[in-house]
């Protein structure tokens, strides 16, 4: 395989890693916030209201964008998501982000 098609195939590796990443957040934000009168999950608009995040933000993040955010707006979600403001899960997660972030300065290197 050529040196072209090596790059191609990890950066789309990446993101394909980062739309699933995203999809699973946001299956998990539905599943733990389902509406408790009706069926369904409640909308990513209550959500937001709820803990008082920015939509867009959640947006970027459950559509696999999130690596263009800063681990704090990460934080903020994560945190709301999970009930908890867990340091070493947070850590974990900053390290993936900012792994799945360097893969295009590493491939741009050769």
């Amino acid at each position: 395989m050529g040196k072209r098609n090596d790059k191609k195939v990890i950066r789309e590796t990446r993101n394909l890693l980062a739309l699933v990443l995203g999809n699973f957040l946001e299956s998990e934000r539905q599943r733990r916030y389902a509406h408790k009168s009706k069926p369904g999950p409640k909308t990513r608009k209550t959500f937001c209201n709820k803990f008082g995040l920015v939509e867009s933000t959640v947006g970027f993040i459950e559509s696999g964008r999130m690596l263009k955010l800063k681990p704090s707006q990460l934080r903020t979600y994560l945190a709301a998501l999970r009930g908890v403001d867990d340091v070493k899960f947070l850590e974990s997660l900053k390290k993936v982000h900012d792994g799945l972030k360097e893969i295009d300065t590493f491939t741009g290197k050769f």
